[in-house]
Protein backbone atom coordinates (compact mmCIF):
# COMPACT_ATOMS: atom_id res chain seq x y z
CA UNK A 1 0.00 0.00 0.00
CA UNK A 2 1.26 3.05 -0.97
CA UNK A 3 2.21 6.10 1.73
CA UNK A 4 0.12 8.65 0.33
CA UNK A 5 2.09 10.76 3.17
CA UNK A 6 5.23 10.80 1.15
CA UNK A 7 6.52 12.32 -1.95
CA UNK A 8 7.40 9.74 -4.58
CA UNK A 9 11.08 8.95 -4.78
CA UNK A 10 13.53 8.98 -7.67
CA UNK A 11 16.35 6.22 -6.72
CA UNK A 12 19.39 6.77 -8.10
CA UNK A 13 22.13 3.77 -8.47
CA UNK A 14 25.18 3.64 -9.37
CA UNK A 15 26.25 0.26 -9.77
CA UNK A 16 30.39 0.66 -10.02
CA UNK A 17 30.39 2.58 -6.26
CA UNK A 18 32.58 0.72 -4.14
CA UNK A 19 33.40 -2.29 -7.08
CA UNK A 20 36.67 -4.24 -5.72
CA UNK A 21 38.84 -6.42 -8.03
CA UNK A 22 37.02 -9.79 -7.06
CA UNK A 23 33.98 -8.91 -5.94
CA UNK A 24 30.98 -10.45 -6.75
CA UNK A 25 29.13 -9.07 -9.99
CA UNK A 26 25.96 -11.11 -9.61
CA UNK A 27 25.73 -9.04 -6.19
CA UNK A 28 26.20 -6.10 -8.13
CA UNK A 29 23.75 -7.10 -11.12
CA UNK A 30 21.13 -7.65 -8.11
CA UNK A 31 22.05 -4.58 -5.65
CA UNK A 32 19.75 -2.09 -7.83
CA UNK A 33 16.29 -4.41 -7.62
CA UNK A 34 17.00 -4.99 -4.34
CA UNK A 35 16.85 -1.43 -3.02
CA UNK A 36 13.98 -0.91 -5.09
CA UNK A 37 12.20 -3.35 -3.42
CA UNK A 38 13.54 -2.28 -0.24
CA UNK A 39 11.60 1.11 -0.89
CA UNK A 40 8.71 0.06 -2.63
CA UNK A 41 7.91 -3.17 0.24
CA UNK A 42 7.42 -0.45 2.40
CA UNK A 43 4.89 1.56 0.88
CA UNK A 44 6.90 4.52 -0.80
CA UNK A 45 6.11 5.42 -4.75
CA UNK A 46 10.13 4.43 -6.32
CA UNK A 47 11.36 5.17 -9.63
CA UNK A 48 14.46 3.58 -10.23
CA UNK A 49 17.34 4.63 -12.46
CA UNK A 50 20.45 2.96 -12.72
CA UNK A 51 23.26 5.72 -13.51
CA UNK A 52 25.67 4.27 -16.85
CA UNK A 53 29.00 6.52 -17.86
CA UNK A 54 27.31 9.42 -19.58
CA UNK A 55 24.46 10.14 -16.91
CA UNK A 56 24.92 13.81 -15.04
CA UNK A 57 23.61 12.83 -11.10
CA UNK A 58 23.16 16.47 -10.95
CA UNK A 59 21.02 17.28 -13.78
CA UNK A 60 18.58 13.93 -12.72
CA UNK A 61 18.37 15.31 -9.41
CA UNK A 62 17.72 18.42 -10.24
CA UNK A 63 14.63 17.46 -12.52
CA UNK A 64 13.43 14.73 -9.71
CA UNK A 65 13.22 18.23 -7.77
CA UNK A 66 11.43 20.38 -9.71
CA UNK A 67 8.69 17.70 -9.98
CA UNK A 68 8.26 17.46 -6.39
CA UNK A 69 10.08 13.97 -5.76
CA UNK A 70 12.53 13.53 -3.01
CA UNK A 71 16.11 11.68 -4.28
CA UNK A 72 17.71 8.83 -2.77
CA UNK A 73 21.11 7.92 -4.02
CA UNK A 74 22.96 5.01 -4.27
CA UNK A 75 26.85 5.04 -4.71
CA UNK A 76 29.77 7.05 -2.82
CA UNK A 77 30.51 10.30 -3.14
CA UNK A 78 31.58 10.88 -6.66
CA UNK A 79 27.59 10.37 -7.26
CA UNK A 80 26.30 11.82 -3.70
CA UNK A 81 27.91 14.93 -3.82
CA UNK A 82 26.34 16.22 -7.54
CA UNK A 83 23.17 14.97 -6.42
CA UNK A 84 23.38 16.98 -3.45
CA UNK A 85 24.34 19.93 -4.86
CA UNK A 86 21.52 20.31 -7.45
CA UNK A 87 19.00 19.83 -4.10
CA UNK A 88 20.58 23.01 -2.67
CA UNK A 89 17.38 25.28 -1.31
CA UNK A 90 14.74 22.57 -3.11
CA UNK A 91 12.19 21.22 -0.87
CA UNK A 92 13.64 18.03 -1.93
CA UNK A 93 14.71 15.62 0.42
CA UNK A 94 18.06 13.42 -0.07
CA UNK A 95 18.30 9.83 0.90
CA UNK A 96 21.93 8.22 0.68
CA UNK A 97 22.43 4.38 0.93
CA UNK A 98 26.44 4.31 1.06
CA UNK A 99 27.98 2.27 -1.32
CA UNK A 100 31.25 3.62 -1.80
CA UNK A 101 35.01 3.34 -0.75
CA UNK A 102 35.28 6.46 1.71
CA UNK A 103 31.26 7.49 2.11
CA UNK A 104 32.67 10.74 3.65
CA UNK A 105 29.32 12.75 3.11
CA UNK A 106 26.90 10.15 4.37
CA UNK A 107 29.34 9.44 7.62
CA UNK A 108 29.92 13.09 8.26
CA UNK A 109 26.15 13.47 8.15
CA UNK A 110 25.38 10.57 10.40
CA UNK A 111 23.99 8.31 7.79
CA UNK A 112 24.55 4.37 8.69
CA UNK A 113 27.22 2.74 6.20
CA UNK A 114 25.42 -0.60 6.89
CA UNK A 115 23.11 -0.78 3.67
CA UNK A 116 19.61 -2.21 5.66
CA UNK A 117 19.91 0.39 8.60
CA UNK A 118 20.63 3.21 5.71
CA UNK A 119 17.59 2.25 4.09
CA UNK A 120 15.60 2.07 7.30
CA UNK A 121 16.30 5.85 7.73
CA UNK A 122 14.96 6.47 4.22
CA UNK A 123 11.75 4.55 4.88
CA UNK A 124 11.09 6.17 8.48
CA UNK A 125 11.41 9.73 6.41
CA UNK A 126 12.42 11.79 9.38
CA UNK A 127 14.15 14.86 7.59
CA UNK A 128 17.34 16.99 8.98
CA UNK A 129 19.60 19.92 7.27
CA UNK A 130 22.78 19.77 6.89
CA UNK A 131 25.08 22.71 6.05
CA UNK A 132 26.95 22.99 2.37
CA UNK A 133 30.31 24.95 1.44
CA UNK A 134 31.09 27.07 -1.52
CA UNK A 135 34.38 27.66 -2.40
CA UNK A 136 35.80 30.32 -5.53
CA UNK A 137 38.45 31.99 -7.16
CA UNK A 138 38.36 35.81 -6.24
CA UNK A 139 40.23 38.11 -8.27
CA UNK A 140 44.13 38.94 -7.43
CA UNK A 141 45.79 41.95 -5.57
CA UNK A 142 45.56 43.36 -2.38
CA UNK A 143 42.39 40.57 -1.61
CA UNK A 144 43.32 40.22 2.20
CA UNK A 145 42.51 43.91 2.52
CA UNK A 146 39.72 43.20 1.10
CA UNK A 147 36.25 42.44 2.96
CA UNK A 148 35.16 38.86 2.81
CA UNK A 149 32.86 38.08 -0.09
CA UNK A 150 29.79 36.40 1.73
CA UNK A 151 27.70 35.95 -1.40
CA UNK A 152 28.53 33.10 -3.59
CA UNK A 153 28.84 33.91 -7.77
CA UNK A 154 27.24 31.50 -9.67
CA UNK A 155 30.07 29.26 -10.64
CA UNK A 156 31.44 28.71 -6.99
CA UNK A 157 31.96 25.03 -6.42
CA UNK A 158 29.57 23.48 -4.06
CA UNK A 159 31.46 20.98 -1.36
CA UNK A 160 30.09 18.86 1.59
CA UNK A 161 33.37 17.76 2.52
CA UNK A 162 35.98 19.86 2.29
CA UNK A 163 38.08 22.63 0.37
CA UNK A 164 41.67 22.77 0.54
CA UNK A 165 44.60 25.55 -0.37
CA UNK A 166 48.14 24.10 -1.21
CA UNK A 167 49.48 20.50 -0.19
CA UNK A 168 45.95 19.63 -0.04
CA UNK A 169 44.95 20.51 -3.19
CA UNK A 170 48.19 19.39 -4.60
CA UNK A 171 47.55 15.92 -3.37
CA UNK A 172 44.39 15.93 -5.01
CA UNK A 173 46.47 16.97 -8.10
CA UNK A 174 48.71 14.00 -7.72
CA UNK A 175 46.25 11.31 -7.05
CA UNK A 176 44.54 12.79 -10.39
CA UNK A 177 47.88 12.31 -12.41
CA UNK A 178 48.09 8.43 -10.93
CA UNK A 179 44.68 7.69 -12.41
CA UNK A 180 45.24 9.25 -15.80
CA UNK A 181 48.80 8.42 -16.62
CA UNK A 182 49.68 5.74 -13.84
CA UNK A 183 51.65 5.19 -10.58
CA UNK A 184 55.32 6.83 -12.10
CA UNK A 185 54.15 10.13 -13.84
CA UNK A 186 51.98 10.52 -9.79
CA UNK A 187 55.60 9.58 -8.39
CA UNK A 188 57.26 12.56 -10.54
CA UNK A 189 54.54 15.16 -9.79
CA UNK A 190 54.66 13.94 -5.93
CA UNK A 191 57.97 14.62 -5.93
CA UNK A 192 57.38 18.08 -7.59
CA UNK A 193 55.13 19.31 -5.20
CA UNK A 194 57.57 18.44 -2.10
CA UNK A 195 60.37 20.97 -3.50
CA UNK A 196 58.03 23.54 -4.62
CA UNK A 197 59.24 26.84 -3.21
CA UNK A 198 57.34 27.56 -0.24
CA UNK A 199 54.89 30.57 0.27
CA UNK A 200 53.39 32.12 2.90
CA UNK A 201 49.74 32.49 3.47
CA UNK A 202 47.12 34.67 4.58
CA UNK A 203 44.06 34.24 5.77
CA UNK A 204 40.88 36.24 6.84
CA UNK A 205 38.80 34.23 9.22
CA UNK A 206 35.51 36.15 9.53
CA UNK A 207 37.28 39.11 9.52
CA UNK A 208 40.32 38.64 11.48
CA UNK A 209 43.39 38.58 9.23
CA UNK A 210 45.99 36.04 10.00
CA UNK A 211 49.63 35.22 8.34
CA UNK A 212 50.87 31.45 8.59
CA UNK A 213 53.81 29.48 7.21
CA UNK A 214 51.64 26.23 7.16
CA UNK A 215 52.20 24.57 3.67
CA UNK A 216 47.90 23.36 3.77
CA UNK A 217 44.84 25.25 4.73
CA UNK A 218 41.83 22.72 4.67
CA UNK A 219 38.37 24.17 5.49
CA UNK A 220 36.07 21.21 6.66
CA UNK A 221 32.45 21.70 6.59
CA UNK A 222 32.31 17.53 7.56
CA UNK A 223 34.91 15.56 9.71
CA UNK A 224 35.92 13.69 6.50
CA UNK A 225 37.49 14.34 3.11
CA UNK A 226 39.21 12.69 0.40
CA UNK A 227 40.73 9.26 1.27
CA UNK A 228 38.66 9.74 4.40
CA UNK A 229 40.92 11.71 6.02
CA UNK A 230 39.89 12.65 9.81
CA UNK A 231 41.44 16.18 9.35
CA UNK A 232 39.09 17.59 11.42
CA UNK A 233 37.06 14.73 13.17
CA UNK A 234 34.83 17.16 15.70
CA UNK A 235 33.75 18.98 12.81
CA UNK A 236 29.88 19.16 12.46
CA UNK A 237 28.55 19.55 9.40
CA UNK A 238 24.93 20.81 10.39
CA UNK A 239 26.42 23.64 13.16
CA UNK A 240 26.36 26.37 10.55
CA UNK A 241 30.31 27.48 10.49
CA UNK A 242 33.28 25.85 8.76
CA UNK A 243 36.27 24.23 10.33
CA UNK A 244 39.24 25.84 9.29
CA UNK A 245 42.23 23.51 9.81
CA UNK A 246 45.80 24.84 9.27
CA UNK A 247 49.52 23.07 10.25
CA UNK A 248 51.49 25.46 12.60
CA UNK A 249 55.52 24.77 12.57
CA UNK A 250 55.05 21.77 10.19
CA UNK A 251 57.12 21.11 6.92
CA UNK A 252 55.67 19.31 4.04
CA UNK A 253 56.48 15.95 4.47
CA UNK A 254 55.44 16.21 7.87
CA UNK A 255 52.22 17.24 6.80
CA UNK A 256 51.74 14.42 4.23
CA UNK A 257 52.55 11.92 7.14
CA UNK A 258 49.42 13.64 9.35
CA UNK A 259 47.44 13.01 6.14
CA UNK A 260 48.54 9.42 6.03
CA UNK A 261 48.04 8.70 9.32
CA UNK A 262 44.12 10.14 9.40
CA UNK A 263 43.20 8.59 6.46
CA UNK A 264 40.51 6.22 6.27
CA UNK A 265 39.19 7.83 9.39
CA UNK A 266 42.14 7.15 12.08
CA UNK A 267 41.65 10.43 14.61
CA UNK A 268 45.18 11.35 15.78
CA UNK A 269 45.69 14.38 18.57
CA UNK A 270 48.59 16.31 16.86
CA UNK A 271 48.83 19.57 18.59
CA UNK A 272 50.48 21.24 15.73
CA UNK A 273 47.31 21.39 14.09
CA UNK A 274 44.94 24.34 14.75
CA UNK A 275 41.39 24.67 14.17
CA UNK A 276 39.46 27.60 13.52
CA UNK A 277 35.87 27.64 13.34
CA UNK A 278 33.91 30.57 11.21
CA UNK A 279 31.42 31.49 7.87
CA UNK A 280 33.54 32.87 5.72
CA UNK A 281 37.07 32.43 4.54
CA UNK A 282 39.43 33.98 2.24
CA UNK A 283 43.43 32.19 1.84
CA UNK A 284 45.77 33.54 -0.53
CA UNK A 285 49.41 32.85 -0.86
CA UNK A 286 51.94 36.10 -0.18
CA UNK A 287 54.27 35.21 -2.87
CA UNK A 288 53.34 32.94 -5.23
CA UNK A 289 49.58 31.71 -6.10
CA UNK A 290 48.58 28.14 -4.64
CA UNK A 291 46.03 25.33 -6.18
CA UNK A 292 42.66 25.15 -4.66
CA UNK A 293 40.54 22.37 -4.51
CA UNK A 294 36.71 21.47 -3.88
CA UNK A 295 35.82 18.33 -2.79
CA UNK A 296 38.82 16.86 -4.53
CA UNK A 297 37.69 18.96 -7.76
CA UNK A 298 39.86 21.95 -8.67
CA UNK A 299 38.86 25.42 -8.74
CA UNK A 300 41.96 27.00 -9.67
CA UNK A 301 44.55 29.05 -7.78
CA UNK A 302 44.49 31.26 -5.30
CA UNK A 303 43.20 33.32 -4.21
CA UNK A 304 40.08 32.01 -3.01
CA UNK A 305 37.23 32.53 -0.65
CA UNK A 306 35.01 30.01 1.20
CA UNK A 307 31.43 30.71 2.51
CA UNK A 308 29.06 28.49 4.49
CA UNK A 309 25.35 27.93 3.10
CA UNK A 310 23.80 26.87 6.76
CA UNK A 311 20.90 24.05 6.69
CA UNK A 312 21.09 24.43 2.93
CA UNK A 313 20.16 20.58 1.94
CA UNK A 314 17.58 18.34 3.16
CA UNK A 315 18.80 14.76 3.96
CA UNK A 316 16.92 11.96 5.83
CA UNK A 317 18.92 10.99 8.68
Amino acid sequence: MRDEGRRPILLLVNPAAGRKPGGSRAEEARRPAQLFEALAKNGLEVELRELVEDDDAGQLAMGAAEEGRDVVVAGGDGTVGPAAAALLGSAATLGIVPLGTFNNIARGAGIPTDREQALGTIVRGRATAIDAGSAWHIAPGDSAAQPTPVDPPPEAATFFEAAGIGLDAAGFGVAEVGDRLGWLPAARAAWRTIRRRKTPLWLVVDGTRYRTASPAVTVCNGPFHGFGFALAPEADPADGLLDVVVFVRMGRLQVLRHFLRVARGRQVREPRVRTLRARHVMVGGLRHTLPAHADGRSIGATPVAVTVRPGALRIFA
